[in-house]
């Protein structure tokens, strides 16, 4: 299969978790949206597996490592900034009045995923350099 049947593919599988999570959220059925959501992963995967072509080389390893890195590092910052600020501003309780409550639970909910990326980052991080070593001692 060439490159560009397997992007158009991975479209045509978009557009239908699209439908199924309309359809969803109408009926109220989560599970079959986080179903749907697996079966899809699962039918891209097999998919990439038939393409000829190649499909990534070490450059585009590099870029989606490098991009991936910034990502983390960006958004990690601006979703505490922003989880510290509904604390703060949710605590004075001027603002948003009878739902600061809620609000300051959301942003402490929102600190504690941020510290959780981070600690994922982290285990990853010591994975790899256990598993190809590049901090540990050199060899001569």
């Amino acid at each position: 299969m060439k490159q560009h049947t397997y992007f158009l593919l991975l479209g045509f599988i978009a557009l239908i978790e699209v439908g199924i999570f309309l359809w969803s959220v109408e009926h109220l059925e989560p599970l079959v949206m986080t179903g749907a959501v697996f079966i899809g992963v699962i039918a891209a995967w097999i998919i990439r597996q038939l393409v000829d072509e190649v499909v990534a080389d070490e450059r585009t390893h590099l870029i989606t490592e490098k991009a991936s890195l910034r990502t983390l590092q960006v958004l990690g910052v601006i979703l505490f900034s922003y989880a510290l600020g509904g604390v703060v501003i949710s605590l004075r309780g001027e603002v948003f009045g009878p739902f600061s409550y809620q609000v300051a639970r959301f942003s402490f909910l929102l600190m504690f995923i941020v510290f959780l990326m981070i600690i994922v980052y982290v285990i990853f991080l010591s994975w790899y350099d256990r598993k190809y070593g590049a901090g540990g001692e050199d060899e001569e």
